[in-house]
């Protein structure tokens, strides 16, 4: 099967737990590319932090930002917002996260809002995220460019409590073991590959993702081929085709080789 389009998550598949390219990976990517496949990274990442992946790879064309909510694009610094937060919703989600005492931050499309003196920004930065523009509640609520909220959450009851109190006019999705978060209503990795599908008019069967994350599953539906890490929750590995090593044994180098390359190197299928 040949893969004209090829989506890769970067934290915890295409990056070591260091957060870097290995000369495997970056070398099968350069292969998919000159054997004339688009590749394009889908991240939650902003542009600022995932930038200097993208310029390493030499890759082309719109990126996937913020979970689906931006285009960003090397060629001239470009950056194209698909959905903003409305005021109405940053203000009822920022509400229910300070009623429970949870903290949270708030993306727009190149900067990061925090409450004043709120704890854990430094998670972030240690990702290549910007430093966090700490604001007063009346200043955050008068952000105009929200993309999305993140609270810093581990794993447990409370996200299915979060996702049925708001899913109703959020897309909620869990995005790391320290992550959880609120976007607008239909705003996903898998919808904004979509978008490029059409634009590029690559039918489903010529597109292949890999992802280790529940936000990586939007993708996995809309793909002919979705590959999971090794090392991804049983979650995501249920939705997806086949599974690969994990991000530090260069998965997504073997899984490009079996599915793009054809190298010989096998997944593991799924029974």
């Amino acid at each position: 099967m040949s893969f004209r389009l090829i989506a890769l998550d970067l934290d915890g598949t295409l990056l070591d737990p260091q957060h870097r390219i290995s000369s495997a990976n970056a070398a099968a990517v350069a292969a998919c590319v000159a054997g004339g496949a688009r590749v394009l990274i889908a991240t939650g990442r902003t542009f600022t932090s995932a930038r200097p992946y993208i310029a390493d790879l030499r890759l082309v064309g719109p990126q996937i930002t913020l979970n689906g909510a931006v285009f960003a694009d090397l060629d001239g610094n470009q950056m194209m917002m698909r959905q903003y937060l409305s005021a109405d919703l940053l203000a009822d989600v920022t509400a229910m996260l300070e009623g429970r005492s949870l903290p949270y931050t708030v993306f727009g499309p190149s900067t990061i809002y925090a409450p004043v003196g709120m704890a854990h920004t430094d998670v972030l930065e240690r990702y290549g995220e910007p430093p966090a523009v700490q604001l007063t509640r009346a200043e955050m609520l008068g952000v105009t460019d929200a993309i999305k909220v993140l609270t810093f959450l581990a794993p447990g009851p409370l996200d299915d409590e979060l996702a049925e109190l708001m899913g109703d006019r959020f897309e909620v999705i869990r995005t790391g073991s320290q992550f959880f978060e609120f976007l607008p209503p239909g705003v996903t990795k898998g919808s904004a590959l979509v978008e490029l599908m059409a634009r590029y008019e690559v039918p489903r069967e010529e597109v292949l993702v890999i992802g280790d994350g529940e936000n990586d599953i939007s993708m996995f539906g809309v793909a002919g081929l979705s590959v999971a890490m090794g090392d991804a929750p049983d979650l995501v590995k249920s939705h997806a085709s086949d599974i690969t090593a994990t991000c530090a044994a260069d998965g997504v180098a073997l899984a490009l080789r079996r599915h793009v390359l054809l190298s010989g190197e096998a997944c593991f299928k799924l029974a």
